[in-house]
C-alpha cells in the first residue's frame, strides 16, 4: 500500500507497486510479480510513467471498461471492509450511511493527524492479514491462505528496484568532484569514487518524496 495525505498520483502508484512485489521486510512475506494488473481507468494508473514501470517488470496491464466494479470484486470488497470496519470508527468520519441518520459530531472531537492515522491503518492491515478470519477462507487468515497457495512466484529483490521510483529528466550530466548537480544541489554516493568525468546518460529525478 501507499498512504497519501492527498489525492493519489503516479508517485503513490509506483510506491504501492514496489511495496506489493517485494517480499523482503518490511513488505513481505506476501509479494512477487503478477502476470496481469487490472486498473479502473484512473489517470494515475494510466500515466506513461506507471505504464513504463509495468512494462519493465513484464506485467500486462488491462484497462477495465467503465462502470464495471464486478471485474475487480476482490478490491471492491476490501475497500468496503476498510470503510465499514476501520474508517467508520475514526473521529471525523463524514460519509452519511443513510439519509437523515447522520449523527452530530461532538464539539470536543479531536481529529487524527496523518502520522496517527497511518499508524492505525497499518495496525488494522496487520490484523486483517494475520488475525481476521473471513468466512470464504474457512477459518484461515488471509496470510495463511496466501502461504498455502501453491502458485509459483516470480520474485524480485529490493536491490533490483532501487531506482524504481525515479524518473528520467531527459538531460545528460557528467560526474565531477562534487558528484552530480541537480537543481542547485550536489549529490554524491560511494559508487561515484573514481568515476570523475564519467558521462551519465540517464540522470533521474524522484517521482516520490
Amino acid at each position: 500500500m501507499a498512504i497519501t495525505p492527498g489525492h493519489p498520483s503516479r508517485e503513490s502508484v509506483l510506491a504501492a507497486l514496489r511495496a506489493a512485489v517485494v517480499r523482503e521486510a518490511p513488505f513481505g512475506p506476501q509479494g512477487g510479480l503478477p502476470e496481469k494488473v487490472c486498473v479502473d481507468r484512473g489517470k494515475d494508473f494510466l500515466s506513461k510513467t506507471v505504464a513504463a514501470a509495468f512494462n519493465a517488470l513484464d506485467v500486462t496491464v488491462e484497462d477495465l471498461p467503465p462502470y464495471t466494479p464486478h471485474l475487480k470484486g476482490t478490491v471492491e470488497g476490501l475497500n468496503r471492509a476498510v470503510e465499514s470496519m476501520f474508517l467508520t470508527a475514526l473521529p471525523g468520519y463524514a460519509r452519511q450511511p443513510r439519509p437523515g441518520r447522520r449523527r452530530a459530531r461532538p464539539k470536543d472531537e479531536v481529529l487524527l493527524d496523518f502520522e496517527d492515522f497511518t499508524t492505525r491503518l497499518l495496525d488494522w492491515v496487520a490484523w486483517w492479514n494475520t488475525s481476521h478470519h473471513p468466512e470464504p477462507l474457512k477459518g484461515r487468515a488471509p496470510l495463511q491462505a496466501w502461504e498455502a497457495d501453491p502458485t509459483p512466484l516470480r520474485e524480485i529483490g529490493a536491490d533490483e528496484l532501487w531506482t524504481f521510483t525515479l524518473e528520467d529528466d531527459g538531460r545528460i550530466r557528467v560526474l565531477s568532484t562534487k558528484g552530480i548537480s541537480f537543481r542547485n544541489r550536489d549529490y554524491v554516493g560511494a559508487w561515484m569514487t573514481g568515476q570523475h568525468k564519467r558521462v551519465i546518460p540517464r540522470v533521474t529525478q524522484s517521482c516520490h518524496p
